[in-house]
């Protein structure tokens, strides 16, 4: 370095700080909460901003233990205090710094948070107004507040975030497990790892206020009991447990702003998550004096896991968005689109978003394809059709089957979508574990924008039979791209209220997990049902299951069909398929 060049940096160095670093203030509050406890927030802010008043930007988690001496020095507060924002970041309830127990996405939980909201709002440098933002758990929190009507929380920014507890755990009675995408990116381990974990945490700071508190609570059972039996029960009936952490049904009670950011690739907390809540959030008609909603909201679909949107657009967008709702800039980011959606075909994520008004997009119809099957010569495989053949393959059509005796498959309890994806026809396997169907070429381009819904009629042998059907793009080489999931477990076909055990004749109707991709003209959509998905899910028990592919008498008049969501459904679908 050259010596001229030394002596100016030694200078530069000597100048007094700018008045913006220096006026930069980090503080710790303890807010006095449900049943006797506090919850440790920390905020940092730039009181040159106190004069003409701050908004708060939140995030009430239980990961700060994970974040250093002073979570509230984050990304977001290097972003937007030097705005004008002032940064706070909470100890959910139970967790580090806060006293009592953690509660699980529970009541005493909800209204830790609102205490925290309310308090944030009434400092004397705040202007009242309240914003709650995170990723995963950290915008769980913000649906949950927010599902209270609190007038205090003014934004939410929920990101990867979940909406009804019930659905983080299970799909319609089948638990989750991993998955073979990201195998780091799953939710098994809640809520075993934050009982044994995260609730197990304390503040860094031993000398610091609470600190002995928070200690005799960690040592309390905190109902650790209670939550692995409802987090993994074979039986999981929708019980006043799942009800009281469902925001999902509160859905009519939200008033904050939300712009809501999931991905359509999350395999943690499944992307039905945010699409379901972003559907049942009403928007309040402003030419009525009643509020019959939140002021407006806007839906975020990317390609990600569990992840943060990225890019240009989405910085400007988020930062209108706290600018609108939290600072009453006049800037029209609620006269802007509503919902932003990044779809994907084979080759994999589009390179721009598909830009509209609603969810799903305008003009989505129900296209239903009926289930049926044809006979075919396959070497090696064993045949239960007629003299003759040595196969089976399914077909999925426009028209009525009139096959309702119905087609077997064998579920062990062992196959999985790995198994199946590779060997639709079981070549390898010769013991019928699933059962492939498929369409004729598709015409022209199809965008599936939605979930998909198999209506099954079913015979089931063994009580607690699962069904994992799979939805997949059916390339012109034959291979398989997976499209979507869906999972049941047939004790719940008539509700989830309470297990009903089945057996026999059963009308189950199976819910896909939501996508937005499109099957490019010269494919075929494929069907593949089986009765387990052991990496993605914990089996069900094990036993013959057979579909009815067309009307079976005192059953069904149409046997079963899959029904998918498609955009700008033709009136006659027939220009859709090439049959």
């Amino acid at each position: 370095m050259k010596p001229k060049t030394l002596l100016l940096l030694v200078a530069l160095a000597m100048l007094p700080a700018t008045p913006a670093a220096a006026a930069e203030v980090y503080e710790i509050h303890y807010v006095p909460s449900v049943g006797g406890s506090v919850i440790r927030v920390e905020i940092l802010r730039n009181n040159n901003f106190d004069a003409e008043k701050q908004p708060v930007l939140l995030t009430y988690s239980p990961y700060n233990s994970l974040g250093g001496r002073q979570p509230a020095s984050d990304s977001i507060a290097g972003r937007f205090v030097r705005r004008g924002y002032a940064r706070a970041v909470a100890d959910v309830l139970g967790t580090r710094g806060s006293t009592g127990c953690w509660d699980y996405g529970g009541a005493a939980e909800q209204q830790s948070g609102v205490d925290v909201v309310k308090y944030l709002a009434n400092l004397p440098w705040s202007n009242g107004n309240v914003g709650m933002i995170g990723v995963s758990y950290n915008g769980t929190t913000a649906n949950m507040v927010a599902a209270t009507g609190i007038p205090e929380l003014k934004a939410i920014v929920p990101i990867a975030a979940i909406s009804r507890w019930y659905g983080y755990a299970y799909h319609d009675g089948v638990r989750y497990f991993l998955n073979s995408r990201e195998v780091t990116d799953q939710g098994f381990d809640t809520p075993l790892v934050f009982d044994v974990g995260f609730g197990d945490t304390v503040a860094p700071d031993p000398t610091g206020k609470h600190f002995g508190d928070t200690v005799v609570a960690r040592a309390g059972e905190c109902a650790a009991i209670e939550h692995t039996m409802h987090a993994y029960s074979r039986s999981p009936d929708y019980t006043d447990f799942w009800k009281q952490r469902d925001y999902r049904k509160d859905a009519h009670k939200f008033r904050a702003a939300v712009l809501l950011v999931h991905g359509w690739q999350d395999y943690n907390v499944k992307q039905v998550e945010g699409v379901s809540l972003f559907e049942r959030i009403p928007v309040d008609d402003p030419s009525t004096s009643e509020v019959e909603g939140v002021p407006f909201k806007i839906l975020h679909m990317t390609q990600e896991s569990h992840n943060d949107a990225t890019g240009p657009y989405y910085a400007g967008l988020l930062e209108r968005f706290l600018a609108r709702t939290l600072r009453d800039q006049v800037n029209g980011v609620e006269n802007e689109p509503s919902v932003y959606s990044l779809g994907r075909d084979a080759s994999g994520a589009f390179r721009t978003y598909d830009i509209g008004a609603s969810w799903p997009p305008a003009g989505t119809g129900t296209l239903a394809l009926h289930l049926g099957r044809s006979f075919d010569t396959i070497d090696g495989v064993p045949s239960s059709g007629p003299i003759g053949t040595v196969g089976e393959t399914g077909t999925l059509t426009l028209g009525q089957n009139n096959d309702g005796s119905g087609w077997t498959h064998i579920n062990t309890g062992t196959i999985s979508e790995e198994l199946t994806l590779n060997d639709p026809l079981n070549e390898d396997g010769h013991g019928f574990y699933s059962l492939y169907h498929k369409s004729a070429p598709l015409k022209r381009d199809v965008r599936i924008a939605g979930s998909a819904v198999l209506d099954a009629y079913v015979n089931a042998t063994n009580a607690g039979q699962h069904l994992t059907p799979l939805l997949v793009d059916v390339l012109p080489d034959g291979t398989l791209e997976l499209i979507q999931r869906g999972f049941l477990n047939l004790d719940y076909a008539g509700g989830l209220e309470k297990a009903e055990p089945k057996t026999y004749r059963v009308h189950a109707r199976v819910d896909f997990l939501p996508q937005d991709y499109t099957v490019r003209a010269g494919h075929r959509i494929g069907l593949i049902l089986q009765g387990s998905n052991t990496v993605w899910a914990v089996p069900g028990n094990p036993g013959l299951m057979s579909y009815a592919n067309g009307p079976e008498r005192f059953l069904t008049e149409v046997g079963s069909r899959l029904e998918l969501p498609i955009a700008d459904l033709p009136a006659d679908p027939a220009e859709l398929l090439d049959q």
